[in-house]
Formats: C-alpha cells, sequence, structure tokens
C-alpha cells in the first residue's frame, strides 16, 4: 500500500485541533516525546469505488507533501493506513491559524467592555493569547505577508497550485514563522498553460472555499497559478 511506511510512528492520540470536509486533525505524542499533527480519515469500508477514490485523493496529497520541503511550509513526517483509516503525520504548529488570531484580535474589539468575565473566558478558550495588543501592527502584517509569499513562490517554483489558500490554512509558530498548510485541494502541473495539452482536465476542476475564490475558478474556467492572487 503506498500510504503505509515501513516505519511507522507510534502515537498518542490528543486534542482535536481542527475538522474540514476531508477528515479530522489530532495532536498526537510520538513514543520519542515529539508533539505532532495527524490528519485522519476513514476509508468507506461499505463502498470500495469511494474509498479507493479517496485512497488516491490521499495518496496524492501524500506524494505532494514529500516534496515539498521549505521553511513556510508544513513539515511531513510520515503515514499509516490502519483499519481504513489514514493517518498522515505532519509537523505540530501549536499558534495557530492567522485566522484564529484575527477573530480573536476582533472579539477583543468588540467586546472589550463588556465585562471581564467575558475577556478572561476569551483568553481561556483562546490558549491565553494576549488581547491587549489590539490589531496586529503593520511591520508584523509585512512580515507575515513576505512569509505567506516566499511559501506560494516556492510552491509554483514546482507548478504545485494550492487551489484552497485561507486564513485558516495559513498557520503561526511561536518564534513567528508562517506555515502554508492542507495540501488536500493542491495538485503539480506539468505546464502552467491552461491550452497546454493534457492540462484542461485539471485546470478546470473547481476547488477551494468560496469566499476565498476568484471569479474565474468558480465559472469553471481555466485555474493557473494568478488565481492566488485573488485568495491572497
Amino acid at each position: 500500500s503506498g500510504l503505509v511506511a515501513n516505519d511507522t510512528i507510534t502515537w498518542a492520540k490528543g486534542e482535536v485541533l481542527g475538522k474540514g470536509a476531508y477528515g479530522t486533525v489530532y495532536c498526537g505524542l510520538t513514543s520519542q516525546g515529539q508533539l505532532i499533527a495527524v490528519k485522519q480519515v476513514c476509508l468507506d469500508s461499505s463502498d470500495p469505488d469511494a474509498a479507493k477514490k479517496e485512497y488516491n485523493r490521499l495518496q496524492g496529497e501524500v506524494d505532494l507533501l514529500k516534496t515539498l520541503r521549505h521553511s513556510n511550509i508544513v513539515g511531513f513526517l510520515g503515514t499509516s493506513l490502519y483499519q481504513h483509516v489514514v493517518s498522515i503525520f505532519m509537523e505540530y504548529i501549536p499558534g495557530g491559524s492567522i485566522a484564529s488570531i484575527l477573530h480573536r484580535l476582533k472579539l477583543f474589539v468588540t467586546d472589550f467592555k463588556i465585562s471581564k468575565k467575558l475577556e478572561c473566558q476569551i483568553n481561556k478558550d483562546c490558549f491565553h493569547f494576549p488581547l491587549r495588543f489590539g490589531p496586529l501592527p503593520e511591520r508584523v502584517l509585512a512580515l507575515y505577508t513576505h512569509q505567506i509569499l516566499e511559501g506560494v513562490a516556492f510552491l509554483h517554483q514546482n507548478r504545485v497550485i494550492h487551489r484552497d489558500l485561507k486564513g485558516n490554512n495559513v498557520m503561526l509558530m511561536p518564534t513567528g514563522v508562517i506555515k502554508l498548510i492542507d495540501f488536500g485541494c493542491a495538485r503539480r502541473l506539468s505546464c502552467l498553460n491552461p491550452t497546454a495539452p493534457n492540462s484542461g482536465e485539471l485546470l478546470k476542476s473547481i476547488h477551494g472555499t468560496p469566499y476565498w475564490m476568484a471569479p474565474e475558478d468558480q465559472s469553471v474556467r481555466p485555474s493557473a497559478d494568478q488565481l492566488l492572487k485573488h485568495s491572497f
């Protein structure tokens, strides 16, 4: 099986980090004491055709992650398949997403005067994120933006289109390093020219989150790397 590694990671399942259309991501602790992120997807054993299709999709995601080594791309650690559950092991990013950080700041600005009790609850629910900072400084936004673009440029240099770039898929390390995640919709193109042979079927498929999609994508016109500019 292509998704079964020879050196399967031994780990214990922790809290849920996130859920999406294609699976659930957990925090895991390995037998070596390393915190990791584990994306798990259950294959439908009652529908062999659907299970095979999902398996092939996951195999494509893993094949991409294996080759994408960059400081602004989430690190890939391995895979396993056990009792119809595919596990993809990745680097753990404890800082949360840019979307969650901005949401916390919005909560602070909106509810700042309501009550101290609410503020304490927000701090508790948001991993003690310091609400007192207010809006992100321009310099911080510039640092984040630069790193996002570095990650996207690396993808495009390797002919990879993310196709679901959004705040929830841009993560922050405690050190301030940005990491792009979730390559479930990503594809590697043989050519970025939509008129090239064998590129039409791939480029005309619709993927992504509506509010972050370019109008060209939603109208089923050929996608290209410039469509990410709209998401950005």
